[in-house]
């Protein structure tokens, strides 16, 4: 990091999205055939830092993947963005969240997610990247992970702005 920090910070979510098309949703208990299937990088908060990015702002996510296939891509895809990944973590006993989405042919969906590591993200994180937090232009959270880890980085933002 340099003196001037980043102008945008995002403490949140990974989801890996696995995204299958088909013509129509499912009933309840029945299989259908879809048409196309695609793995994706999601989550709510990796999503904003890497548009963040995307439109040259200079960004850092604070979240936590699993020490697994699905995180180890997660971290390489915030690198080719240039996203800096010194407060991403991997969780040894949690899996990357996992976003099931099914999308119809007229763009309605279906989504199951399963937070998996997202959910660990916590207090130890924070403080780590405290320094960070504190010199960032703007920190950007959500919900999808726990909602007191959003609270706890925003007022930790706040009472310690600029130190």
């Amino acid at each position: 990091m340099t003196e001037e920090g980043f102008d945008v910070m995002v403490v949140g979510s990974c989801m890996t999205d696995l995204v299958s098309q088909a013509p129509r949703l499912p009933k309840a208990g029945e299989t259908i055939h879809g048409h196309k299937f695609f793995i994706g990088f999601g989550g709510k908060g990796a999503n904003q830092c890497i548009q963040a990015a995307r439109l040259g702002a200079k960004t850092a996510m604070v979240c936590k993947v699993g020490k697994d296939f699905f995180g180890d891509n997660y971290i390489q895809n915030f690198k080719d963005y240039g996203v800096n990944t010194d407060f991403v973590g991997q969780a040894s006993d949690a899996a990357t969240g996992a976003a099931s989405i099914i999308v119809n042919d007229a763009g309605d969906n279906a989504i199951v997610i399963v937070a998996g590591a997202n959910m660990l993200l916590g207090s130890e994180e924070l403080h780590r990247a405290l320094p960070a937090i504190s010199h960032a232009k703007v920190l950007v959270c959500q919900l999808e992970i726990s909602p007191q880890t959003s609270l706890q980085a925003l007022r930790m933002a706040q009472e310690n702005k600029g130190q």
